[in-house]
């Protein structure tokens, strides 16, 4: 069935593809959806900002089909971007879902972005609007796709890349038959095989030895600030939370691909994997609060 959901995607996006204007980025990925609206626009923001949203939960069957963009309905991406307003700065939000191609979700009941429109649109934006400062932020599965991006294009770089709870459980088998067809159709377009981000990249963390780390705890160089949060743990007494524990919840640091923390934070939040998605959040305001501190590079 996800074979023939893909066939139908891929369909609609090459037909997409020849209906619009503006140039393609790749060969193989839908046009960019700011090329038409850029057109009229009178400038260009000071801030891109791309939201990418998780799973559709647990359990969820029809994942990655039926995951959506929540995080700009639910204000997540909003307040974020309040914090750049905030510093005098107008910002443009993109959200997006957390699957490889455009897609129609049955819980959202809409057509939703995916990964291959974010690569799309991040690419339109940092050749045509090299000024604005370009911001990714993730929850979830979606901090797959965030990180995937920068390790796709080591060129490529990021202000800020913001994690709320990272998860790899489950994402290579939610996006093996999405990745199966479109290797099978297009090959390999990237340096790496994103099919596979769940302890992926050896790091030499200590001398006695090397451990694997999944691409969503890496900050890769493209990455300039990383401000990460995990959300509360149920199993973890030096914590001290208000409540709302939860069985899932990203227990591993983000790290240099050199090992090191530079222009690393991290914060274990009050609130549960959801939870920290929410306005008001201790999550959210410890990220407004940081970059009001950390301000921009």
């Amino acid at each position: 069935m996800k074979k023939l959901f893909a066939v139908f995607t891929l369909a609609l996006l090459l037909l997409l593809a020849a209906c619009g204007g503006g140039a393609r980025p790749t060969a193989y990925g839908p046009k960019p959806r700011l090329s038409q609206a850029a057109l009229s626009a009178q400038s260009a923001p000071d801030v891109v900002l791309f939201a990418v949203s998780g799973r559709c939960g647990v359990p969820c069957s029809s994942a990655p089909d039926d995951n959506y963009d929540y995080l700009t309905g639910r204000g997540t991406a909003d307040a974020v971007a309040q914090a750049f307003r905030d510093l005098g700065k107008s910002v443009l939000v993109l959200g997006y879902s957390s699957h490889l191609f455009n897609h129609y979700s049955s819980i959202s009941n809409a057509y939703e972005y995916g990964f291959l429109q974010l690569e799309a649109d991040f690419g339109w934006v940092r050749s045509n609007w090299p000024g604005a400062r370009r911001v990714l932020l993730a929850h979830s599965h979606g901090t797959n796709w965030t990180h995937d991006l920068l390790r796709a294009h080591p060129g490529w770089t990021v202000d800020y890349l913001i994690d709320l709870d990272g998860i790899c459980a489950l994402w290579e088998d939610d996006n093996e038959d999405d990745f199966d067809y479109f290797y099978s159709h297009y090959g390999n377009p990237w340096p790496v095989d994103l099919s596979k981000s769940c302890d992926i990249e050896p790091i030499k963390k200590h001398w006695w030895g090397t451990s694997k780390y999944s691409a969503k705890d890496v900050a890769y160089p493209g990455a300039t600030y990383n401000l990460e949060v995990q959300s509360a743990r149920l199993l973890a007494s030096s914590v001290t939370t208000q409540g709302n524990t939860s069985l899932v919840y990203d227990y591993t640091d983000n790290l240099r691909l050199d090992a090191g923390r530079d222009r690393i934070w991290t914060f274990v939040a009050d609130e549960n994997h959801s939870g920290i998605t929410y306005p008001g959040s201790s999550a959210l305001q410890w990220i407004v609060n940081e970059i009001h501190t950390i301000g921009l590079p």
